[in-house]
């Protein structure tokens, strides 16, 4: 039996921060595998991925932050994400993803002024994405963030 590669088992480990997010509720061991597990898919695709999965590794990492209650951390790989967003070539879905992805850390931080303006740059650039799956999908993650 071989292995599983980095690629292999970054995805696998990022697919697997998507079910505990939508689990019904979640304990502190959840949380705690959660976390870790995205810090892990994140490992993995420094090793075997490009700029875009970077890019989505360090998202990963603010989205279980915020939802663990960590959110200095959270907007920490938020700003990352969406500052190597801004560099490169980027598609436009990522660059609104990013931004999404900043103002749900600033919710999960309690910041009302830096969600607000961060929550509208996000909307415009889910309003620019050109293809629609793309726009519809990142859009409805915008819609999802409740501020406190």
């Amino acid at each position: 039996m071989t292995e599983p590669n980095d690629r292999t088992l970054a995805t696998e480990l990022y697919n697997r921060c998507w079910e505990i997010l939508e689990l019904e509720s979640r304990s502190s061991d959840d949380d705690v595998e959660l976390l870790t597990t995205a810090f892990a898919s994140r490992y993995h695709w420094l090793e075997a991925g490009t700029d875009e999965q970077w890019i989505i590794g360090d998202w990963m990492v603010s989205r279980a932050a915020g939802v663990v209650g960590a959110p200095e951390l959270s907007l920490e790989y938020a700003h990352r994400a969406h500052d190597a967003a801004q560099d490169g070539d980027s598609p436009d879905w990522l660059v609104a993803s990013t931004a999404e992805g900043v103002a749900r850390a600033y919710a999960c931080a309690g910041n009302a002024e830096e969600f607000a303006k961060w929550n509208a740059l996000a909307g415009r650039l889910v309003e620019a994405i050109a293809d629609e799956e793309d726009r519809a999908l990142i859009a409805s993650q915008l819609t999802e963030i409740s501020f406190p």
